[in-house]
């Protein structure tokens, strides 16, 4: 007669936990919803102070059903000192702004970190082992905010089907909290626990965990189909003239296979850009310009196959008429394997002095990536690339590289690569220029390579020691990675010390750093050596500044050398408010000129400056401009001397709608572009906008500036969560 009772008794505990009460999702943290919820505070300063207290009070909740992980942030403050505008998605990390960093395996390898400003305006980014941000890094979950007499609060809804992770009834998975605040002008940033400089990785020091119990992993199903159109128009006479309306159709998506592997495909994918890439100077320069990653299909992975020898860049691949990509990620092993088919592939072939570029045809590209983890972010894996071209010729890199974090203060890393070409036999370069016993012309060649890098670091509370070593032979290329230059090894040594003063001290941090640089060539030719010094201040009023000085003893260049020569440089940038934000750098001293034709040493000067103006919570005006000129010694005739300006103005309606004018002049090619953007973007995959471009340059008859090329266009992609 007793068994009944018995046994409600022992479900008693599980019914409690089923009619657990969550809270009420709606921007307003009240501690009686969160009852019963884990609590913590982030209490602790580690910049600019070292973990001293912090300047205002942040109370933490978190707590769970079986399919969404709850946090809020209740974050009190000087509410007129408060920094917080309607931005764009990722926008608002200059903001005050709340994450939670979760890392769901424990070992340190990332931490996944989400979170907001105090308008909900949502941030994501990862948070890599070795102490970097990839904050293309996109989460698609759920926020709000609300604003108070002494706080903000901050709730998120993060659903488990977004993150990797090992199934099990039970699951332990260390956070880390963050905030980063302002008070009397100066940027403060916080943590919940005590930070150790003495380790350089961050995700690995957290003792923070949380337990979970019988939640469930929601396999995602997503398609994200698109629908492209646009017209482009050139002015041939002076008239601009619009061809016929052409447009596309694709499709892209994903599904999870489970809760640690996930596939991701693209048919026809458009990859236009919506943000226009910051043009450079390129006067010069003769080696190949990185641009950043910022089309979405990509990003996810990044920082597996993301090594120091620039193994990978996938905007190599260029117009994948289809692509697939597999993820894995299990307690102890990752896999990353894309492939696609290239319409149109990009050729990079690395040389001593220059490098070369061509657009070639179409291709089979294939990115395989294997990385065994350990605790404390250590690691060691295998990495290879594949490109094979429809009209023959090929490419292939084969690796492997690792990482080891040992007494406490110390870490190695090394990486080691070997090429195998077969060139095309194709005419996409147009130089005809020597690498030793081949030529730069693509003429069905066979080309063997290798690549090598080291490093040791130390780093403890207020010295940071490393020693670098690279070497490119002769005919190592990376069919789809980002290699410029070859023929040369590279040894560079830094030491630096830095000081924290007092809380109530005008200087905040002051940092002071030596170093040296000394490169051969494949012949033992001393290419270049040089020994620099630097100095990095950080003062009361949101001022910064970092003020270098560097010698070069000799830099060789096409049979050139170029001795003593001396640079100086200085950066500042000032914040004192939400309203402003000022930059400057500038660069004086004695440069090489790159010209084959007549390497000379020059007076080179250099300035530059960035700036935001937030008129109103919703208006934010950037220009900027670069001006770089290199001058003769002799006679101080200009070898080259030109600007860029830029400026972009932004109108935020709301977190998902803006609009946004780009308009940017290039005096060296006596050019300049606007760029009107309307966009509507509620998550970070469905997005919806219209705009153009517009291109003009000099005509010389009239002297004037005329239209020379028009487009315009419009794309709609939309997320199906299945």
């Amino acid at each position: 007669m007793y068994k009944p009772l018995i046994y409600l008794l022992l479900l008693f505990p599980l019914f409690i936990q089923a009619q657990k009460v969550l809270p009420e999702f709606d921007g307003i943290v009240s501690p009686e919803e969160w009852e019963g919820a884990e609590t913590f505070k982030i209490n602790y300063e580690i910049d600019p102070g070292n973990n001293i207290p912090s300047p205002h009070l942040t109370e933490v909740f978190i707590t769970y059903s079986e399919t969404d992980l709850y946090v809020g942030f209740i974050a009190y403050a000087d509410m007129t000192n408060l920094r917080s505008s309607v931005r764009n998605r990722d926008e608002g990390f200059r903001d005050d702004n709340v994450l939670i960093g979760i890392d769901t395996y424990g070992d340190g390898r990332y931490m996944v970190s989400l979170g907001a400003n105090p308008e909900g305006n949502q941030l994501d980014l990862k948070l890599l082992s070795t102490g970097q941000d990839d904050i293309s890094y996109d989460v698609n979950f759920d926020s709000k905010a609300s604003k108070h007499n002494d706080s903000y609060h901050v709730e998120l809804k993060i659903p488990f089907g977004v993150l990797q992770f090992k199934q099990a009834p039970e699951l332990k998975w260390k956070i880390l909290l963050y905030r980063s605040t302002f008070t009397e002008n100066n940027r403060s940033q916080n943590i919940n626990f005590p930070i150790d400089l003495n380790n350089p990785s961050l995700p690995c020091q957290t003792p923070t965990e949380i337990t979970l119990k019988n939640i469930k992993s929601k396999n995602r199903v997503n398609l994200l189909p698109y629908a492209y159109g646009g017209l482009e128009g050139t002015a041939p006479e002076g008239s601009l003239v619009y061809g016929n309306p052409k447009g596309t159709v694709g499709l892209s998506g994903l599904f999870d296979l489970n809760n640690i592997t996930s596939l991701e495909y693209a048919i026809n994918p458009d990859f236009s850009q919506v943000e226009a890439d910051v043009s450079q100077i390129t006067a010069n320069n003769t080696f190949a310009i990185f641009f950043q990653e910022r089309r979405p299909y990509f990003n996810e992975g990044n920082d597996i196959i993301e090594t120091s020898l620039n193994t990978v860049y996938t905007r190599s691949i260029n117009k994948p008429l289809l692509s697939t990509k597999l993820i894995s990620q299990g307690e102890n092993q990752r896999f990353y394997w894309l492939t696609a088919y290239d319409e149109a592939s990009p050729y990079l072939i690395a040389g001593e002095n220059r490098s070369y570029f061509g657009e070639g045809t179409a291709s089979f590209s294939n990115i395989f990536r294997y990385q065994r983890t350990y605790d404390e972010g250590n690691n060691i894996g295998f990495l290879t690339t594949n490109r094979i071209f429809k009209s023959r010729g090929y490419g292939h890199t084969f690796g492997v590289d690792g990482r080891y974090w040992f007494k406490k203060s110390y870490t190695a890393s090394f990486e080691f690569n070997k090429s195998i070409l077969l060139e095309p036999t194709q005419d996409w370069i147009e130089e005809t220029d020597r690498i030793r016993d081949k030529n730069t012309q693509l003429d069905g060649e066979k080309l063997n390579g290798d690549a090598l890098y080291f490093s040791l670091q130390r780093n403890t509370k207020d010295w940071n020691t490393e020693i670098e070593y690279e070497q490119y032979s002769p005919h190592y290329q990376t069919p789809l990675g980002f290699v410029t230059q070859n023929s040369v090894r590279f040894f560079d040594v830094f030491h630096g010390y830095q000081h924290f003063f007092d809380k109530e001290n005008f200087v905040k941090q002051l940092g002071v750093y030596l170093g040296s640089e000394i490169n051969f060539n494949y012949d033992n030719l001393r290419k270049y050596l040089d020994f620099g010094s630097a100095m990095y201040i950080q003062l009361s009023g949101n001022i910064e500044s970092e003020i270098s000085y560097n010698y070069v003893i000799n830099e060789e260049f096409e049979g050139f050398i170029g001795e003593n020569m001396p640079e100086f440089s200085v950066f500042t940038s000032y914040n004192p408010s939400e309203a402003v934000r000022l930059g400057v750098f500038s660069r004086v001293g004695e440069a090489l000129r790159y010209d084959s034709d007549n390497p000379a040493v020059g007076n080179n000067f250099f300035i530059g400056t960035f700036n935001n103006f937030q008129i109103t919570p919703k208006l934010r005006i950037s220009p900027s401009l670069r001006y770089s000129q290199l001058k003769n010694k002799e006679d101080g005739s200009l070898y080259f001397s030109g600007y860029i300006a830029r400026s972009t103005i932004n109108y935020q309606f709301n977190p998902n709608f803006s609009f946004r004018l780009i308009g940017e002049f290039n005096d060296f090619d006596k050019a300049f572009f606007l760029q009107p953007l309307l966009k509507w973007n509620p998550n970070p995959f469905t997005i919806f906008y219209i705009g153009g471009t517009n291109g003009y340059s000099r005509i010389d008859e009239r002297n004037q500036y005329s239209i020379e090329n028009s487009q315009l266009y419009m794309k709609f992609q939309y997320l199906f969560d299945l």
